[in-house]
């Protein structure tokens, strides 16, 4: 009985560790998926993850907010690509619902941020999302 009651705590331990935001899945490419902070995902058949490491600057124009300048928010983004890992800027324009590209190595980015900002209310980091295509 003792044996069942401990599998039963550990896996009240170690599945939500599974479903919390370091856990990493899998993608193919051409697939779009998203990320909070902190997630990683592994591209399929590839020697590419993505981890969505934090926002470093958000100045889009607030919807209820006249500006002169639309603004942007960027993205850090840790691409690990074999043995070399490179920290890359997503920088995607403010007022705009079209994805932004980024190329680099022998990848292309298509991605936009959400949620957008509003007048009077701050964003959270927990409610940042990239939504992220890798493609060739």
């Amino acid at each position: 009985m003792k044996k069942y009651g401990l599998f039963i705590l550990l896996s009240t331990l170690v599945i939500p560790l599974c479903t919390s935001m370091s856990c990493t899945k899998e993608f193919q490419l051409g697939e779009e998926f998203s990320l909070s902070i902190g997630q990683t995902v592994v591209i399929a058949d590839e020697d590419l993850q993505v981890t969505f490491t934090g926002v470093s600057g958000d100045s889009r124009c607030p919807i209820g907010v006249v500006c002169v300048w639309a603004g942007e928010v960027k993205c850090l983004m840790m691409i690990e690509e074999g043995v070399y890992i490179y920290y890359l800027d997503f920088v995607h324009s403010g007022a705009t619902d079209d994805y932004s590209h980024l190329n680099h190595g022998n990848y292309q980015y298509t991605f936009k941020v959400e949620p957008y900002p509003v007048y009077g209310q701050e964003i959270r980091d927990s409610e940042y999302r990239i939504f992220l295509t890798v493609s060739k």
